[in-house]
């Protein structure tokens, strides 16, 4: 039991959430497209990044842009409730997008590459208008595309929230990225969209590792990292190894905060929506005082 137990919850932080918070997020709000009354717009829109397209999902406002980057196997609807509340909270344009393979997106017939998913990311923004000025806020598995995106495109990143990521050292300490690369379910064809574009971001998932290794978040881009309140691993030292990843990158610069979302694990963006908007707010005003001087 305790076995399996492990085994779920390493399959989860590495395909993300798609099977619990994306596919309920579409059952209790009505899917992508509904939004409260009086929500600012959603526009959807599939965007040509080269050689496939991305579903993007945009709520118009001021600079810089909101980019969400769900968890691993999740896409946009993750941040179907979240997303036009923080535009509407914080005046700015807030973008989600399903990346390759899910949710609408298109499947590449190439294999994975986690480089070449934030590049898609980008020329999906820069075809929008939304590329020049970022603030990137990524849960779990998209922690690790965040640190790639900051490293690459430096100049246009404002600043980061991380919730809950994934870290190269948890990887590093509990035995090498193998250990989180099971995949959770029969892959005797046929296969679903969502099915072969977990096992292609599964099968490449050492590769991501080492890229994320070599690309360090740059010391002047702010950083708050929000960790889960409540242990989630099943064991301590797994745990311990979890948060100490997180330590790891809030010591990394003196621009660099911790938060803990009290009782939530690891979905904090469903358990603890208002932990993860106090955060995207603080770091605007961070961002804003320091450009005031």
């Amino acid at each position: 039991m305790q076995t399996n137990l492990a085994q779920s919850l390493r399959q989860l932080l590495l395909i993300g959430i798609a099977l619990t918070v994306s596919l309920s997020a579409k059952a209790q709000h009505g899917g992508a497209n509904t939004t409260a009354k009086n929500s600012p717009t959603v526009k959807d829109t599939l965007t040509d990044v080269g050689a496939y397209r991305l579903h993007f999902r945009v709520v118009a406002g001021r600079p810089p842009t909101i980019v969400l980057e769900s968890g691993g196997g999740a896409d946009a609807s993750q941040w179907s409730t979240l997303q036009p509340q923080l535009a509407r909270e914080t005046g700015l344009a807030v973008v989600s997008y399903d990346r390759a393979g899910f949710g609408e997106s298109d499947l590449p017939l190439s294999t994975y590459n986690a480089i070449e998913e934030i590049q898609g990311l980008r020329a999906g923004l820069e075809r929008l208008g939304l590329a020049k000025e970022v603030i990137l806020v990524g849960h779990s598995y998209g922690g690790l595309l965040n640190q790639l995106y900051a490293n690459k495109y430096r100049d246009s990143v404002k600043g980061i929230v991380l919730i809950d990521p994934n870290t190269v050292a948890f990887v590093d300490a509990i035995g090498g990225p193998e250990k989180l690369m099971d995949i959770p379910f029969d892959t005797t064809p046929p296969l679903t969209k969502i099915q072969k574009a977990g096992i292609r971001q599964i099968k490449a998932f050492a590769e991501t590792v080492e890229m994320v290794r070599s690309a360090p978040i740059p010391k002047d881009i702010p950083v708050l990292l929000i960790t889960a309140g409540k242990p989630w691993w099943p064991t301590r030292k797994e745990s311990d190894a979890y948060r100490a990843g997180h330590e790891s990158i809030v010591g990394g610069a003196p621009n660099r905060s911790l938060v803990v979302a009290e009782g939530s694990g690891h979905n904090i963006p469903g358990e603890r929506p208002d932990v993860v908007t106090a955060a995207i707010e603080r770091l605007i005003s961070s961002i804003r005082l320091k450009e005031a001087k």
